[in-house]
């Protein structure tokens, strides 16, 4: 029962705020968007799943060769358990709405298929600065990428793609912080922004690892007791994590529109760490940088319900990391300067062949020019691609079927594997949702 008590919180905020509004004389009258104040969604999603590798397909994907991943394959996985057969995924739950002339508020959270309640957004965000500036304070999903700032629910495909995944982890990137953008008056659409965040939800390249968990692992490892202080790591104190983004759009007309960007991130004293196969264990801290750029196409629908509309989007991201060992099992290396590089990036297109009906494609690499330093050893990283095909029907604007095929060529640590994922998925939102972004 604990576990849904803030579901039911949100429920009964949502209610009272409905009641306030009613009985206030000149609530509706006087402002009409307090009948829409707030929007609450709840959304439903689930699959069928199954693959040809007895069920360990997601788990060998996150477990895919990186200069980001602690070697040895030694993280905590997200979907790596996502069993072969009917499988709930998260159910989130939504509200938003203006607050006043001010100020729009937005909060969404999931609930796992265990049960444990997870907060993904909580901001709220300006409405009438001076200059073009809007402020956003809070929890939020970052900028860093076109695709980062989507849900799940928004998604094309059933699953994150490989690039993400390898850089960004399943959820990408958020954190707790306050982003700042400027739009440009110009005929064309031109926005300048900047975040910073504590950046302690950041994963793979730039991460922050749980020091006590690990603490624990080294001493089971070692025989000995290891604690948190042995680790030597910097206090995470203040924010950490920087990202710097522009987005122009230049005006194409009615029936279609482009967007092209570009990101930069700095992530302080990120820490990761690393099993190695002789049994060496160590901890490394450093600073990591990512850059990224973006271009999507879209042309609209000119048929009934989605039909003849289609899209092409992409993505290429590269991070690099400069650390250094401050806890290693061997003494004398400790000190030793480890670096990570790789380049990661995807491709997705999508197309309405008929109304309700959307065909997509993707395909997605990570790995690319990946390398792995530890003093004066170097090791490449092995590329990994993954192919996609997804058939999607939408029933209406609230609820969605899909069916999508992965083909997959991962560069595990113990060799590559080459498998196929099918995935059966229902994706239905119940309440008011507000429009997605472009």
């Amino acid at each position: 029962m604990k576990k849904f008590s803030l579901a039911g919180a949100l429920l009964a905020a949502s209610s009272s705020v409905v009641a306030a509004e009613a009985n206030t004389s000149n609530s509706t009258a006087n402002n009409p968007l307090a009948a829409f104040n707030p929007a609450f969604s709840v959304i439903f999603d689930g699959m069928y799943y199954t693959d040809n590798v007895d069920g360990e397909g997601a788990a060998l994907l996150e477990d895919a060769d990186s200069a980001f991943h602690s070697h040895g394959g030694h993280h905590d996985h997200e979907h790596g358990d996502l069993k072969r057969g009917f499988n709930l995924n998260e159910t989130e739950l939504t509200m938003s709405g203006s607050v006043d002339s001010y100020f729009d508020a937005w909060l969404s959270a999931a609930i796992s298929s265990e049960g444990d309640f997870e907060l993904e957004e909580a901001w709220i965000r300006s409405q009438s600065l001076p200059a073009g500036l809007q402020v956003k304070a809070g929890r939020f999903l970052s900028a860093i990428g076109y695709h980062n700032e989507k849900h799940p629910h928004s998604w094309n495909f059933a699953d994150q793609n490989l690039a993400y995944l390898s850089l960004f982890g399943d959820h990408g990137v958020s954190g707790d912080g306050i982003q700042l953008t400027w739009l440009a008056p110009t005929d064309s659409y031109l926005q300048l922004g900047l975040e910073i965040t504590q950046g302690d939800n950041l994963e793979r390249a730039g991460s922050i690892i749980d020091a006590e968990h690990i603490a624990e692992d080294i001493s089971d490892e070692l025989g000995t007791t290891v604690t948190e202080e042995d680790l030597n790591l910097a206090e995470q104190d203040g924010p950490q994590l920087g990202v710097f983004t522009l987005r122009y759009a230049p005006d194409l007309g009615a029936h279609r529109a482009i967007q092209l960007g570009l990101s930069a991130a700095r992530h302080q004293d990120s820490q990761s760490f690393h099993e190695e196969g002789g049994g060496e264990l160590f901890v490394t801290e450093g600073d990591t940088d990512v850059y990224g750029a973006q271009a999507v196409y879209k042309h609209f629908p000119t048929g009934q319900y989605g039909k003849g509309g289609w899209s092409i989007a992409g993505e290429y991201f590269y991070a690099d990391s400069d650390q250094k060992a401050v806890f290693h099992s061997d003494p004398a290396e400790l000190g030793l300067p480890v670096t990570s590089e790789q380049g990661a990036a995807y491709v997705e297109a999508n197309y309405g062949f008929a109304p309700r009906w959307q065909i997509g494609l993707r395909t997605a690499a990570s790995g690319i020019g990946g390398e792995f330093s530890e003093g004066d050893e170097t090791e490449e990283v092995r590329l990994s691609r993954q192919h996609s095909a997804a058939l999607t029907w939408y029933a209406t604007e609230f609820s969605k079927l899909r069916l999508q095929f992965n083909r997959n060529d991962v560069q595990g640590h113990d060799g590559s594997e080459e498998y196929n994922q099918v995935f059966l998925q229902y994706n239905l939102s119940l309440g008011a949702h507000g429009a997605h972004s472009f």
